[in-house]
């Protein structure tokens, strides 16, 4: 990534792919990218926090070059990272989290509050909205396999359109080419989603119980919603900030969901501004 390293790492039997910016010893930073995306969704956000805090951004399991584990509820997935981060010294950090990475940051605030010292949560909440979050199954299951990184650009720019450009080159990072030539998404839920595996649940399974466990969290949160998102509505996010006991709502504007890449330059303000207020 620009400015930073990969790497590899085996915990628990399973391998771990992760990026990291800045220096040891800096506050701990640890990014979630979301769901059917990678770490690299962070390089700007590292990048431009890399000379104040180390930057420590894993594939989630089933994402990226990362294993998978055999359920991919939020409790499951958020009990991989403590392991993950002991195996790096990381005793506290704050953490951004969009979408999937949101959830499970939550869940871990609630179940190891000692591990997180404040949370960005980019546009998720506990209550979703039906028709985006369809969306993004119809994106996920669309196509099976492309022909070249090229014609997968050409679906990602028409799913996102608050985009200003859809590179065909990095989308490289989050492709795999199979001995065929033809390429697949570096992620298991379009298989899921076909059948294929474990089958995925139903956002309400996902987010069941996180409204009651945000009443309980004990660390500032950051709330920011994609100001064009069809996933969090603005209903949604100000019921998520009101039950959370320390937390501030902002939107960023000319984005969807996928905020942190519709908008990367007011993403890392409103992300950094948050981090400088609450020391983390």
């Amino acid at each position: 990534p620009a400015g930073g390293r990969s790497g590899f790492t085996i915990v628990d039997e399973r391998q771990v792919h992760y990026l990291e910016w800045g220096r040891g010893g800096a506050p701990d930073v640890v990014c979630l990218h979301g769901g059917g995306q990678t770490a690299y969704m962070w390089e700007e956000l590292g990048a431009a926090l890399a000379p104040t805090h180390h930057v420590f951004a894993p594939d989630l399991p089933g994402h990226g070059d990362t294993d998978p584990v055999d359920e991919m509820d939020r409790r499951s997935l958020a009990a991989t990272i403590p392991p993950l981060l002991e195996d790096f010294g990381i005793e506290r950090a704050a953490f951004v989290g969009a979408s999937l990475g949101g959830i499970v940051s939550l869940t871990l605030a609630a179940d190891r509050p000692g591990l997180v010292a404040s949370i960005a949560l980019i546009d998720i909440g506990h209550r979703l909205e039906d028709e985006g979050v369809n969306r993004i199954v119809d994106f996920m299951t669309k196509h099976e396999s492309f022909a070249s990184p090229e014609e997968a650009a050409i679906e990602v720019a028409e799913y996102l359109p608050h985009r200003r450009q859809v590179n065909a080159d990095n989308l490289r990072r989050n492709l795999r080419e199979l001995p065929d030539g033809r390429w697949v998404w570096k992620h298991m839920f379009a298989r899921r989603l076909r059948g294929v595996g474990p089958p995925v649940g139903g956002w309400r399974e996902l987010v069941a119980g996180m409204g009651d466990e945000a009443t309980t969290l004990t660390c500032p949160v950051l709330v920011l919603r994609g100001a064009a998102s069809d996933v969090l509505s603005n209903e949604g996010a100000e019921e998520i900030a009101s039950l959370i006991p320390d937390a501030r709502l902002a939107t960023v504007g000319s984005a969807g969901h996928h905020a942190a890449g519709d908008n990367p330059e007011t993403t890392v303000d409103l992300v950094r501004a948050f981090l400088a207020e609450t020391g983390s």
